[in-house]
């Protein structure tokens, strides 16, 4: 508790001119009454890739309270002058007109987006709503979303899953299954760091439903640090129908010196929440994806300041009938990854089990009873990102599209629907989870008095020093300063192999090997490494026949900010910046 905080409400300043509303722009009530003779410049924000875009060199002038229509985009830049009276409280004589400006970055629905029409039968499958927070773990959304939670649990009887872990490290690793069903390693290549191949929009479940008749929305914020932007290249067309990537380029060129958490007079989040109503209110079946990071990515305690504007926004959504017929999933990707509480058994806990809250609408009660006695099953289960995936698919009648892989060796597929009870005694391996990032397994602390203990700190940090190498010139070679624990874990027979398998960076090797033979033994440990202070914590493998220590990059977590301290790669090599401190680094 120590490491949880109160921090102020967010607050946003100044009034807006305009406003947009689905298609429509136009110049707001109280911007007509306080300020005369109105004119706006409407510029079209034109989505070229997700590298490149463009603000219309040919603007439309509209005067007064004129409509603007969005036709060429969802987004517009507009630039409004007018003249407002000062002293407005003394005589007419002694009033004086003044000049002034206004410039905004808004966004809406385009009228020209036409859904294609739904194959015959198909018309009426449920909506989806995919709601998620940044680096919110179940246990601190409770905490610092205590509103929300309460109005989830009790008024819209949400099912949340208690065992719903991760499978890897990152947004990446949470939202690859979740929008395409397979693994970032399952993907042609697209890492900036291996050349420019852009992602293929046609493997996500977005270009999926949009077959099927549906209208698409991918609304994430923060593109600064993408998900599939940040360290890969992004998408060459928009994933979905409605998509923010060049809106929010476009608001931070222009934010630079206002409150980071604004767009304009509204608060980041409460827009994310307003253009996601907005979008339910639109025609055809609907497919939404919704993720809010800025607050939440840097520090968790500042969620709270959405907390009432969610159950605001929650409740307008039952009100407005959406749950009806509208299957929603709110979720967080994992829990924070970098603050001081990730240092601690609880928050090792907490990175590894994200929020998973369903609540399932009444059209699907109504057709499958059996839907909510499977789900109510599956609470204490243990559960991943996959699932969620072949979940949606069954709830919208598309199991067709389901992953049927399985792990080498296992009787379950990876991906199981959430709608069918799954087996409780299910283990890591089978779902594809690595070792490293399962919650469930059992470890026994190794003493420093242990020679194992040191020799799995050096294996560590030779292992980081060795990725970093290629840059030497640039990074720094980093050097042991404390370990905080090493433990070898707990045998368990249910631990499969599934072998091959290419990392982020191109290693090759056993995930997951088995410890039951007695042949290999798995450690995890913490330790800080200077210079920096960099905090670590990994697994690894100690093959007893070769007497080393294997690590696979992809089981290492950097557990402490590193802020600015890659600068001088990271454009370069992205994957690198969780190790590397540059020589020329002078900010410690």
């Amino acid at each position: 508790m120590k490491f949880d905080k109160k921090l102020p409400q967010i607050v946003c300043d100044g009034h807006d001119w305009v406003r947009c509303y689905q298609d429509e722009c136009t110049v707001t009530p109280q911007a007509l009454m306080s300020i005369m003779s109105i004119k706006c410049l409407y510029y079209d924000i034109i989505y070229e890739s997700d590298r490149h875009y463009s603000v219309s060199s040919k603007a439309t002038k509209v005067t007064g309270n004129g409509i603007y229509w969005l036709k060429a985009s969802d987004h517009v830049k507009v630039k409004c002058t007018g003249t407002h009276l000062r002293n407005s409280s003394v005589s007419t004589t002694q009033r004086r007109i003044l000049p002034s400006k206004w410039t905004g970055i808004l966004t809406g629905f385009r009228s020209t987006v036409i859904p294609p029409p739904p194959p015959p039968g198909r018309e009426d499958t449920l909506n989806v709503l995919i709601f998620g927070f940044d680096s919110t773990a179940r246990n601190g959304f409770i905490r610092k979303m205590p509103e929300s939670y309460k109005y989830l649990k009790d008024v819209l009887k949400a099912t949340f899953l208690t065992r719903y872990n991760i499978v890897g490290d990152g947004t990446p690793a949470s939202l690859f299954p979740i929008l395409t069903g397979k693994t970032e390693l399952e993907w042609p290549e697209a890492r900036k760091s291996m050349g420019k191949n852009f992602m293929d929009h046609t493997n996500f479940i977005f270009h999926r439903v949009k077959q099927d008749g549906y209208r698409t929305a991918y609304f994430e914020d923060q593109p600064s640090i993408g998900t599939f932007q940040y360290r890969f290249n992004g998408f060459a067309k928009q994933p979905a129908d409605h998509y923010l990537r060049d809106f929010y380029l476009e608001v931070d060129k222009m934010r630079k010196h206002s409150n980071k958490y604004c767009v304009g007079d509204t608060p980041q989040y409460k827009l994310m929440m307003n253009i996601t109503e907005q979008f339910f209110k639109m025609d055809a079946k609907k497919f939404c994806f919704t993720f809010i990071a800025d607050i939440t990515h840097d520090d968790f305690n500042q969620i709270t300041s959405a907390d009432k504007e969610f159950v605001s926004f929650l409740r307008q959504f039952k009100e407005d009938g959406r749950l009806q017929n509208t299957l929603l999933f709110v979720f967080g990707d994992h829990g924070p990854r970098y603050l001081n509480v990730r240092a601690t058994y609880q928050g090792k806990l907490e990175e590894r089990l994200p929020l998973m809250g369903i609540v399932l609408p009444e059209k699907l009660l109504a057709e499958r009873p059996e839907v909510k006695a499977a789900l109510q099953s599956n609470i204490d289960v243990l559960t991943t990102p996959h699932d969620v995936y072949a979940t949606v698919l069954d709830a919208i009648g598309m199991t067709e599209h389901w992953n049927p892989f399985k792990v080498k060796g296992a009787d379950l597929p990876r991906g199981m629907t959430l709608f069918e009870p799954i087996p409780r005694n299910r283990s890591c391996s089978e779902a594809a989870i690595e070792a490293h990032w399962c919650a469930c397994h059992r470890w026994i602390t190794v003493p420093p008095s242990d020679p194992m203990h040191r020799r799995a700190a050096d294996a560590l940090v030779n292992h980081i020093n060795s990725l970093t190498e290629s840059a030497r010139s640039q990074c720094a070679p980093r050097a042991v300063i404390s370990v905080a624990y090493v433990a070898q874990r707990a045998p368990n027979t249910r631990m499969l192999a599934f072998a091959g398998a290419r990392d982020a960076d191109g290693y090759v090797g056993k995930f997951g090997a088995a410890d039951a033979d007695k042949k290999t033994t798995t450690y995890q440990l913490q330790l800080d490494v200077s210079p920096g202070k960099g905090t670590y914590e990994a697994s690894m493998t100690y093959v007893k026949a070769e007497d080393k220590f294997v690590v696979n990059t992809r089981d290492i977590s950097r557990i402490n900010a590193y802020g600015n301290q890659p600068s001088c790669i990271s454009d370069r090599f992205p994957h690198l910046n969780k190790y590397c401190y540059c020589n020329n680094y002078s900010g410690d």
